[in-house]
Order: C-alpha cells, then sequence, then structure tokens
C-alpha cells in the first residue's frame, strides 16, 4: 500500500489573502519531512555518474538569494498590494534556500562538486530582471513547474533514501508555490477580456515549450532514470501549467505520498 500523509495540508481552498498564505509558509516550516542524514544508502556508482551534473544544476537554480525577487515585489506593494505579501515572499525565498541547502547537503555526503554557474540558471536570472510583476510572476511560475516534475523525477530515478526525502518535501512546496502564484497571475489578469486572458495563456504555454527543451537537455538523465520521456515530461509540464493559471475544480485532493523505493512501488501494485 502506499503511504498517505494527512491531506489536510493538501487543500488550499480557503488560502485567498496574504495572511492566509503568511500563516501556510509558518505553518509547513514546522512540519517538515524528517530527513535522517545519518541513515546507509547512497548513489550507485552509475547514478552518481549520471546524476551528479543533473542535481548540481538544480541546486544551483534553486539557491537564489531572492533580491531581484524582493525589489519586484515592494515595487508591486507600493502600487496598493497588501504589504503582508512582503513577508509572504521572505518566507517562499526562505524555502527556495531551503531546498538548495537540502541538495547542497546531498551532493556534499555523495562527494560530488557543487556548480556555481551554469548558462541556464544565468539567463534565468538576467531574463527576470527589470520585468513587471506579471511577467516576473509568470517566469516564476514555470520554473516552479520545473521543479516540481524534477523533483518527482528524482523519487523514482533512485532507491536513494535521502535523495527521495529531500525530493519528496521539494515537490510538495513547490506544488503549493504553483498554487500561490497561480492565484496572484488569475487576480492580476482578472477584468480582462476572454480574448485578452486567451492570448496571455497561449503566451505562457509558448514560453513554457521553450523551457520545456533547455530543462531536457540538463536533466534527461533523471527523467529516463525515472522512466519519463521528453513527451511524458512535456504534458504533465503543461497539465501543471494549465491547472496553476487556470484552474479547474479537482473532483477530489490530490493524494500526497512519502517517497517509496522502486520495489515497494512494484508490491504496492501487486497488492
Amino acid at each position: 500500500m502506499l503511504h498517505p500523509i494527512s491531506l489536510a495540508r493538501s487543500t488550499t481552498t480557503d488560502r485567498v489573502t496574504a495572511a492566509d498564505w503568511l500563516a501556510y509558509f509558518q505553518q509547513n516550516h514546522s512540519q517538515l519531512l524528517p530527513i535522517n542524514w545519518q541513515q546507509t544508502g547512497g548513489f550507485t556508482p552509475q547514478e552518481q555518474k549520471r546524476f551528479r551534473q543533473s542535481i548540481a544544476i538544480f541546486q544551483l537554480g534553486e539557491s537564489s538569494e531572492g533580491h531581484r525577487l524582493m525589489r519586484t515585489v515592494r515595487a508591486w506593494v507600493a502600487q496598493g498590494a497588501d504589504p503582508v505579501w512582503v513577508d509572504v515572499f521572505k518566507w517562499f525565498v526562505r524555502e527556495e534556500q531551503r531546498h538548495a541547502a537540502d541538495l547542497g547537503r546531498l551532493l556534499d555526503r555523495e562527494q560530488l562538486p557543487r556548480l556555481r554557474h551554469h548558462w541556464a540558471d544565468a539567463a534565468f536570472r538576467w531574463l527576470r530582471g527589470g520585468m513587471n510583476w506579471e511577467l516576473a510572476l509568470a517566469m516564476l511560475l514555470t520554473a516552479e513547474v520545473m521543479g516540481l516534475l524534477y523533483a518527482r523525477a528524482l523519487q523514482g530515478a533512485t532507491d536513494h533514501p535521502i535523495a527521495q526525502a529531500v525530493a519528496w518535501q521539494i515537490e510538495w512546496d513547490e506544488s503549493q508555490h504553483l498554487q500561490m502564484q497561480g492565484q496572484l497571475l488569475a487576480q492580476l489578469r482578472r477584468g480582462r477580456s476572454p480574448l485578452n486572458q486567451k492570448l496571455t495563456h497561449v503566451a505562457h504555454r509558448w514560453f513554457l515549450t521553450l523551457t520545456l527543451g533547455a530543462v531536457w537537455l540538463d536533466h534527461r538523465p533523471v527523467f529516463r532514470a525515472a522512466g519519463w520521456t521528453f513527451r511524458s515530461f512535456a504534458q504533465a509540464a503543461r497539465a501543471e501549467l494549465n491547472q496553476a493559471i487556470d484552474p479547474r475544480p479537482l473532483a477530489m485532493p490530490r493524494p500526497i505520498l512519502h517517497p517509496l523505493s522502486r520495489q515497494q512501488r512494484s508490491r504496492s501494485q501487486d497488492d
């Protein structure tokens, strides 16, 4: 059997205001999945060779100090948004930095080198600089989709218990970031004509399509080890983006699951 945790943390329909999201981030900080860094187990030699560059790139991407983002948030607040959003995004940046710290600790534990620079990370930061709040938020949301799917794939690519736990926590966090950012984009775009909203969504999906190729180029060893093809990766990314920018009610909440080994997943399917 799979091992779902409480679904109470997966419902976000009552998170509407900045105060709601601030309370969520503070609560989430107190309910992190425990990670036993002393437990045995690690990457196989083949996994170390195949995944080292990919994980290092992902770790670098999560390590932003958020200075440009916070300047953009403060400019948005100065135009009349709830000042509490400044604190919310400070917590958001803190979560991203926790992801980077955990991934860095994982790399160090496996004696794998960290990266200080990568073209994709530099390009993303350059593109986001100087943008207005809506464009910056759209780019941020796209990055969250990539991070969520990467974390999901890493859980399926290895039986490394620490890597799975780190990736599970990242996937959970990114899923909530997506919902918050989707809500904010919906609020910014409210009142526009249906045609204008449709064209905006098309442009966002077009940007996602461009991003997919770059992400696959760097991270395909992890995705392939998890059994993903580029087509399945692209389909999952478009589904997550569509749900974030044009949410439709779900029949029931999707279960949030603890990471399981490939052998456990195989056995659970037989039960």
